[in-house]
């Protein structure tokens, strides 16, 4: 992987149609300590990507100066200092002078597209600026509920995440955990578990057969694998199959619609990434084409 997430906190003022990290599935709102921030930047040390902070927006950290000062001493290369967000609030010129690769998604919101405003357009290296809304696959549609087992697993051997997106490190119940995918800490917020591995000097150096502990317990349950068409952003919604219904339970009392998804009848055949950004969203993203720069990179410095 060529970006590894940090996620400091789970506040958002957004509240995202299958959101991958299951924000309004979690109880009670949590936040990165900075020592634990500094912990997790120093087992990263010797990491050659982007280490990318995430959340809920990282921006609603309430020690969000502090985190910037952190990476800033323990990453003296900004420009493997990433920030995803949806508003910067008060913080743009901060996170401007902090971070060098940013990935930024307002999901139509007209506040959020205000403050993202002046990287709208940049051709700058490191941004990804994504327009309007997106459409998110249902991450809590369990594949295990809808293939059998060979089925189940090809999928899984060919799921977004692993492919292209994100391993990475949360703070569960004040501890400093690490997953081979970041949205299998999101299963793990939500329902008050920690399947998670010990955040140690170079634990991203670990062989995926390290990590078969967490892929048993978190890809059959998940919704990613089976690439059922999405919802948009902005509806509110989770679809869902039965062996996630706990999770979706605590979404209730917000008000949030729920679907459950009894049957493939009509989505058998679908076959759509985790996020389908707006067209204007071209292949020759910033982001893609960051990411095919830094495998090269990757490749021919650190062996890989």
């Amino acid at each position: 992987m060529q970006i590894i997430c940090i996620d400091v906190t789970n506040k958002c003022d957004l509240a995202c149609s299958n959101c991958t990290r299951l924000l309004e599935n979690q109880v009670g709102f949590w936040d990165m300590t900075p020592e634990n921030f500094r912990l997790a930047l120093k087992s990263l040390a010797d990491f050659p990507g982007v280490v990318a902070v995430i959340g809920g927006n990282p921006c609603m950290h309430p020690n969000f100066a502090e985190l910037c000062a952190i990476i800033a001493e323990e990453m003296p290369d900004k420009l493997k200092r990433g920030l995803w967000t949806n508003n910067f609030f008060k913080h743009r010129e901060l996170s401007d002078r902090t971070f060098g690769f940013f990935n930024l998604n307002p999901h139509g919101d007209s506040r959020g597209e205000k403050s993202l405003k002046p990287y709208k357009g940049q051709g700058r290296y490191g941004l990804a600026y994504h327009k309007g809304n997106s459409v998110h696959s249902p991450i809590l549609t369990a594949v295990k509920d809808l293939f059998d087992e060979e089925r189940m697993w090809d999928r899984i051997s060919k799921c977004d995440i692993n492919q292209n997106w994100s391993a990475s490190i949360v703070q569960n119940k004040g501890r400093l955990r690490a997953y081979f995918c970041e949205v299998s800490a999101s299963f793990d917020l939500a329902r008050g578990e920690d399947h998670g591995i010990e955040v140690v000097p170079g634990w991203w150096k670990s062989p995926i057969t390290d990590f078969s502990g967490q892929i048993r317990k978190f890809c059959p349950g998940c919704g990613i694998p089976a690439r059922i068409r999405g919802t948009v952003d902005n509806a509110e919604t989770d679809t869902f199959t039965a062996s996630n219904r706990d999770i979706v339970e605590n979404a209730r009392s917000n008000g949030r619609k729920l679907i459950e998804l009894k049957s493939l009848s009509g989505v058998m055949e679908e076959w759509h990434k985790v996020t389908d950004y707006s067209p204007t969203l071209q292949p020759q993203s910033p982001l893609k084409r960051f990411r095919r720069k830094m495998k090269k990179f990757i490749s021919h410095y650190a062996g890989w």
